[in-house]
């Protein structure tokens, strides 16, 4: 116990000495290593005011939101079980092809198809997919990412 309350005496001690230059310090440090830009740290920066508020940009008015339709799978390509994200989610485009012992994710029955993730419209061989946007998926694939719909 008496050994704790030295060291903490230690360390207070030291704070005292060293003052905020404990923590200044480092920070220059950091500041001299951030690409040799010659600027003034943060804190001693003076503040900005803040920029008015601006109207949505062109480009993001564009864009799709959360509540837009899907894209329909005839305008979009289909997803190729090379692509790096399909490899990586073990994305195959026939279900009954995977090997149990290989994916033990997955059970019998399981496909896009029947996945909460899927975007189909009516019964669509391929649709869009929330995990591969921009890419349709075939209905009865599947990736380890599969999610049953609700019932």
């Amino acid at each position: 116990m008496s050994e704790d309350r030295k060291a903490t005496e230690d360390r207070r001690r030291f704070l005292k000495i060293v003052g905020g230059s404990a923590v200044i310090v480092p920070m220059i440090g950091l500041t001299a290593c951030s690409g040799g830009k010659d600027e003034a740290p943060a804190a001693a920066a003076p503040k900005a005011e803040p920029a008015p508020a601006m109207d949505k940009p062109k480009a993001m008015e564009s864009a799709p939101t959360e509540a837009a339709a899907p894209e329909s799978s005839s305008s979009m390509p289909k997803i190729s079980e090379d692509n790096p994200q399909a490899k990586s989610l073990s994305y195959v485009h026939d279900a009954t092809t995977i090997d149990a012992s290989q994916q033990p994710r997955y059970k019998a029955g399981q496909e896009c198809a029947n996945c909460a993730l899927f975007q189909a419209k009516a019964d669509e061989e391929w649709a869009g997919c929330s995990i591969f946007p921009g890419k349709a998926v075939n209905a009865r694939g599947w990736c380890s990412v599969y999610a049953p719909k609700p019932a």
